[in-house]
């Protein structure tokens, strides 16, 4: 039965299943949804600049839009692309690990499972190089890293154990829970101790701590970031308003965990796979140590919301699922001889679904309806008001500035040379220069009515073109819906026609 299989312990259909997932975002937002969603429009514009320190989060995610913008522009299909490169890296690392917990087949099987996931799957469109679905990357590295540290003390994972947790940390701040998990596990599983009287993970300790120092002093220094995050913590509500917190808890493991868990629970109905709890006595260190990382997180995460007031919403939920998943692996083994069949049905199930609901989107946002920010004509919008400002002035703009749903499309699409920024984020972004401002004008662009009177009270000493409007085609749908954007143009001191 073996023969079947690669040695990785995939069969060709789940090597494809798990292609066919990753690529299927990526052929979305080619054909269907070009744009690249607001959240992704921000960190694009931000990533030219590749700063220390951004005015809410860390430089990671914003570094990669860089990255990408750098090479491609800001392509939404690019960017998906490149969001797609680093989950398969992260179901990679993933899939290393799970082998260090149980046989290459299952192991196989329940990466394709993840990697076949709604999350995988359908939050790429929505949030490419975003911080939560960028950690997806990093987590896994950083267990498998420290894991194989411990069992080998081989200085390579030891030093890439410390990268990886510097790359999760200049992600998103709640990496720190990750090592919380990680702590409780070395002092909880006994062999594990052991590697706290190896220099390794000191040396870890150091390098990942020497890649971050920069961030550290950046962020003392503005505090912007800091901040952002301590706005997260709402403070107490009512019994209710806890309760949807930790709803949102609970909901954020499903995207991760759907729909492998209703698959393998049809299996285990139909007696092809076993569900068995082991005895955590005997299982091995490893697997306990998986178990005690997973249940410390998900205590930290019930303190931060129940004792702290963290505001908590299911987005958040990602990387925590991921790493679930090494936990709730060792569950489940196969029934005898039905490996193959639970395989071979798994891959037309899910093959079949989401094939179907490819077909489905498809037909739909192409032909009866539209997606206001997916298939957004930014691109168009750009040309049309630069060509109004190119009438008028031989340099500039210096920037595009206006509400945070519109600037930055219309900014990143518009070229280089202009940056864009909400008007609220202008007092915390480090890069920007009130003298190019002045020297080389703006373009005011706007969807909300009240941003050229907050541009005014900021700007007091710049005068503002009259309102001007534009309407522009929705792209790659047949609706015939537009969008209107209202923009005035804030002219330069240093060049006129």
């Amino acid at each position: 039965m073996d023969r079947t299989l690669s040695r990785s312990g995939f069969s060709v259909g789940l090597l494809g299943l798990v292609a066919f997932a990753l690529l299927l975002p990526i052929g979305l937002a080619a054909l269907v949804f070009p744009t690249p969603l607001y959240d992704t429009r921000e960190l694009v514009a931000w990533g030219r600049h590749f700063p220390l320190v951004t005015p809410v989060h860390p430089p990671m995610m914003v570094w990669f839009g860089g990255i990408v913008d750098r090479l491609f522009g800001p392509s939404g299909t690019a960017i998906v692309a490149a969001n797609q490169i680093c989950l398969a890296i992260g179901l990679a690392y993933l899939y290393a690990t799970l082998r260090l917990l149980i046989e290459r087949s299952m192991a196989a099987y329940v990466l394709a499972l993840t990697g076949a996931s709604f999350y995988v799957v359908f939050a790429p469109l929505s949030w490419a190089l975003n911080a939560d679905i960028l950690q997806l990357m990093s987590w896994p590295a950083v267990l498998y890293h420290f894991m194989r540290g411990r069992s080998t003390d081989r200085w390579l994972h030891w030093i890439l154990f410390g990268v990886w947790t510097a790359v999760a940390a200049l992600t998103k701040y709640n990496a720190a829970v990750l090592l919380i998990g990680i702590a409780v596990g070395i002092i909880a599983v006994p062999s594990f101790r052991s590697c706290l009287r190896r220099p390794g993970l000191y040396v870890a300790a150091l390098v990942g701590g020497l890649l971050i120092l920069p961030h550290v002093i950046a962020a003392l220094q503005v505090g912007s970031t800091i901040h952002y995050g301590e706005r997260h913590f709402t403070g107490f509500g009512s019994m209710a308003d806890t309760a949807r917190r930790l709803g949102w808890l609970v909901v954020g493991y499903l995207p991760i965990l759907l729909p492998g868990a209703a698959v393998l629970g049809i299996s285990v109905a139909r007696r092809m796979v076993v569900w068995r709890v082991p005895r955590f006595a005997a299982a091995s260190d490893e697997l306990k140590f998986v178990v005690i990382v997973n249940i410390a997180m998900f205590a930290v995460l019930l303190v931060l919301i129940v004792g702290l007031g963290l505001e908590y919403i299911a987005r958040y939920g990602a990387p925590f699922a991921e790493l679930s998943v090494l936990a709730l692996a060792p569950l489940f083994s196969w029934a005898a001889d039905r490996r193959d069949a639970v395989m071979r049905q798994t891959v037309l199930s899910l093959g079949t679904l989401y094939g179907v609901l490819a077909v489905a989107v498809s037909v739909i946002y192409l032909f009866f309806a539209s997606h206001s920010g997916l298939q957004e004509a930014t691109a168009p919008a750009a040309r049309l008001i630069l060509d109004d400002w190119n009438s008028k002035y031989t340099c500039g703009p210096g920037y595009f500035l206006g509400d945070r749903q519109t600037v930055y499309g219309i900014g990143i699409a518009a070229g280089p040379d202009g940056d864009s920024m909400t008007l609220d984020f202008i007092p915390k972004a480090r890069w920007f220069d009130r003298a190019k401002l002045a020297s080389r004008g703006a373009v005011l662009i706007y969807t909300l009515p009240q941003v050229p009177t907050d541009f005014a009270a900021a700007f007091p000493d710049l005068t503002m073109s009259d309102e001007k409007r534009i309407s522009v085609p929705v792209l790659r749908t047949r609706t015939g819906k537009t969008k209107d954007y209202f923009y005035r143009l804030v002219p330069p001191k240093d060049c006129g026609r």
